[in-house]
């Protein structure tokens, strides 16, 4: 099986995949011409959805207190947005980065599973030892039982409550060669490519809501898995890859269509504010209200993602005209996107077992949402001095999917060893 080059007529503005980050993906220009270029479109998009991440699951870390769950909780019903918005330009930029390429399966495979295989790895066994370390009344289990967990998280994903989206992305990367032959094949139909993904889409979001529970333990189990699975997002899968395919005329639609599309926005946020608020009480918020795959909330998940992107575009638009942007600081967020979604459950972790959320109560009566805020800023800065540090040494490609950045001053005396080993002059 061969992963076909997209035609030379489609665009090709691509940074790198996802939290699988590869630098040499981002190549390619909107013409009939190859060119380089990068869709910083995409890069804000990944740099908004991870920020989302951290706030949701620092919300979250909150959200004990008495006559804060129902807040807390809307919070992160709207913040679904991000897993499925993650899926989205996953399949974005893998489409275009296959830009004026072809290769056999095999071939993608190889050089696409090792990017997000060593991350999912090792950062399933370091909280597989941190967890114990931290969270208390965790003790460590027996050897034995501890390897059978591991083993048990690696496969399902369930190393940390982040993890599951890496071996959702592996599973795209191995329906990928699927993926692309749809929609080549369909190219001038891509409303039926995405009618099929929706029709699977409200499909798996009504089996897990609308299920009748209690469910025997078979049932129990399957449904325990069968999130992570791609299915669960097929039609953003779809939209992903079908905006790719058509990235101009998308974004010229997304332009021209902005008034509609901040409507639909708003009315899907108020419509699932509005479910979620009805199906909730103080003190009282049944799980399936802000389960990820409540139906009432996919206009939302649609909808909010599309605003996302316009906002990237107009952006976009404004750092293409020269004007001040901020293009500096989103390729530096960019490069430590994936680090701080790896990395920043353990200094929530860690924050937790150092008082640091019993101190926000004394600091902060009564202000759940100041206490939330400085709980945000505080795990995005530590997590982000992690990262950096991690971007500086051998392993940090294995930990957060970029090359190695050098320390200060070495390729200054990486060129002076070098001239000195040639007796030549080195160019700069």
């Amino acid at each position: 099986m061969l992963v076909q080059s997209i035609p030379q007529t489609q665009p090709a503005d691509s940074g790198p995949t996802g939290p699988e980050s590869d630098e040499r993906t981002a190549r390619g220009t909107g013409g009939a011409k190859a060119g380089t270029g990068r869709a910083y479109t995409a890069d804000l998009v990944r740099v908004a959805l991870f920020t989302g991440v951290v706030v949701a699951h620092s919300v979250n870390g909150l959200s004990f207190a008495p006559g804060v769950e129902r807040g807390s909780h809307l919070a992160g019903t709207l913040l679904h947005l991000t897993r499925y918005g993650f899926v989205v330009v996953t399949l974005f930029v893998l489409v275009l980065s296959m830009h004026g390429k072809t290769m056999t399966a095999t071939e993608f495979w190889r050089r696409r599973f090792g990017l997000v295989l060593w991350p999912y790895l090792l950062w399933t066994i370091i909280y597989s030892i941190t967890d114990h370390l931290l969270i208390r009344n965790n003790p460590f289990p027996s050897a034995g039982t501890w390897f059978a967990d591991l083993g048990g998280d690696l496969l399902a994903g369930t190393g940390k409550y982040q993890l599951y989206f890496l071996l959702i992305s592996m599973q795209i990367y191995l329906f990928f060669p699927l993926i692309i032959k749809v929609v080549e094949r369909y190219a001038d139909h891509p409303w039926r490519v995405i009618a099929v993904g929706a029709v699977i889409q409200v499909g798996m979001f009504s089996l897990y809501h609308y299920t009748p529970r209690p469910l025997s333990p078979f049932w129990s189990e399957v449904l325990e898995h069968l999130w992570k699975t791609v299915p669960m997002y097929s039609m953003f899968i779809a939209i992903g890859a079908v905006a790719a395919y058509h990235h101009q005329a998308v974004e010229r639609w997304l332009r021209v269509h902005w008034v509609l599309v901040v409507t639909c926005a708003l009315a899907s946020a108020a419509l699932s504010v509005t479910a979620y608020w009805v199906a909730t009480s103080p003190g009282e918020v049944p799980w399936l209200a802000n389960s990820p795959w409540n139906p009432v909330n996919l206009p939302w998940l649609v909808c909010g993602f599309a605003l996302l992107w316009l906002g990237a575009t107009v952006w976009d638009d404004r750092r293409r005209s020269g004007r001040r942007s901020g293009t500096r600081f989103v390729s530096w967020a960019t490069k430590r996107a994936f680090g701080v979604f790896a990395v920043h459950p353990l200094m929530l972790d860690i924050l937790a077992r150092a008082g640091y959320f019993d101190r926000l109560f004394e600091w902060f009566p009564g202000a759940p949402a100041v206490r939330a805020i400085v709980l945000i800023v505080t795990a995005l800065v530590l997590s982000l001095l992690v990262v950096d540090v991690l971007l500086r040494t051998p392993v940090s490609r294995y930990l957060v999917a970029r090359p190695r950045i050098p320390l200060p001053g070495e390729r200054r005396v990486r060129n002076a060893l070098e001239r000195r080993r040639t007796g030549h002059p080195i160019d700069h």
